[in-house]
């Protein structure tokens, strides 16, 4: 996500939780929020400083809740969540795939701002307790921010824009009604841009009248609109592939790369004279992976020549293949980020060919 690579932190109900660098930023921003403006200043800066962190902390847990919800519901559906991220934003589940059917899509979108709504009661109910027990402010302010906080999120992702949550109940409600996915994408889609574009001219005109803290609103308009318009030529793109097997979409016969060389091996006999970024790795016989440019630039450059292409493999084969006579437009979220950015296609069990955006690309220009 923006060209960084995220930190994975564990799993959460054997969902992969990942943190963005660009995370840190809006961490901070919302520590340093808390802690100057927001906690009362007769509690002196070093109690807002800790109040501030285990709060911002709570928030974030709060995102990770609403986004897990989202995707315990996808799960349930049959849908395979690839993991969830932390990002500058706030958060996002990313599934291998698109839901089957207007209530499976309604049911997923719900379910963030249900939990959102449930996180804010909570807290609310919280703040009430406390107050009857006549807490200190230190206890208190924490748990109205956090009721606040919790409710903003859920009723602004309920904003009738794909791709926020309440997009996706507009596309599943315009899907219902047409019977058509990519008419309905494109209703929504354009909602989506409107409602982003909306919140940059507000911004603008806002920060033009002294309001420079609307900037971050318009940062987040920019985003919002950019990932409808994005979210709208993906379905376009899985429209044209459907019906297309991966098997008549891949390059057959990939060059593998020997698990046991060094970078160094590889950099200059793979990376440097092939034409390719990534390649199968072999092992004892075996296809157990891919190697990337990208993993390999994670090793320092001086170390090259000591460290094995199998250390730095991607060696996770459940998510890395795909079978040959698979539809090709579902291997298009798989393919939607740099990790992995290439599947295995397999037949029998056998390696017959690598799939890259580059080939899926090639076969749209050619329909």
């Amino acid at each position: 996500m923006f060209g960084l690579p995220s930190i994975r932190l564990g799993r959460v109900f054997g969902i992969p939780l990942e943190v963005n660098p660009t995370w840190l930023i809006i961490f901070a921003l919302v520590v340093m929020s808390l802690t100057t403006g927001y906690f009362p200043s007769e509690q002196g800066l070093a109690v807002n400083l800790v109040s501030a962190i285990i709060t911002a902390l709570l928030f974030f847990a709060s995102v990770v809740a609403h986004e897990l919800s989202h995707s315990l519901v996808a799960r349930a559906g049959g849908i395979k969540i690839e993991k969830v991220t932390l990002f500058i934003f706030g958060g996002v589940a990313q599934m291998e795939e698109e839901p089957t059917s207007p209530w499976r899509e309604f049911t997923m979108a719900i379910a963030g701002p249900g939990m959102s709504v449930a996180l804010a009661a909570l807290f609310f109910g919280a703040l009430v307790t406390l107050e009857a027990l006549s807490a200190p402010a230190v206890l208190t302010a924490p748990m109205l921010y956090l009721a606040f906080i919790n409710f903003y999120v859920a009723a602004f992702n309920l904003l009738p824009g794909f791709p926020l949550d309440g997009g996706r109940v507009l596309r599943a409600g315009l899907w219902a009604i047409t019977g058509d996915l990519l008419k309905a994408t494109r209703w929504a889609s354009r909602s989506g841009q409107l409602i982003g574009y909306l919140m940059v001219v507000g911004a603008v005109i806002g920060v033009l009248q002294g309001a420079v803290d609307l900037i971050w609103m318009g940062l987040i308009g920019w985003f919002i609109a950019s990932l409808a318009e994005a979210s709208y030529r993906q379905q376009v793109a899985k429209s044209k592939l459907h019906r297309v097997s991966v098997g008549s979409v891949m390059s057959p016969g990939p060059q593998l790369a020997p698990g046991d060389i060094t970078l160094e091996q590889l950099a200059h006999d793979y990376f440097l004279s092939g034409r390719h970024s990534r390649y199968p790795v072999i092992s004892n016989g075996a296809i157990v992976g891919i190697v990337s440019l990208a993993r390999a630039k994670t090793i320092p450059r001086d170390r090259w020549a000591d460290v094995s292409v199998l250390e730095i493999a991607d060696t996770d084969m459940g998510r890395l293949t795909v079978r040959v006579d698979e539809p090709a437009d579902d291997a298009i979220l798989r393919l939607a980020s740099d990790d992995p950015g290439a599947l295995l296609v397999v037949s029998d069990g056998l390696l017959v060919g690598i799939l890259t955006r580059s080939d899926l690309i090639r076969q749209l220009r050619a329909t």
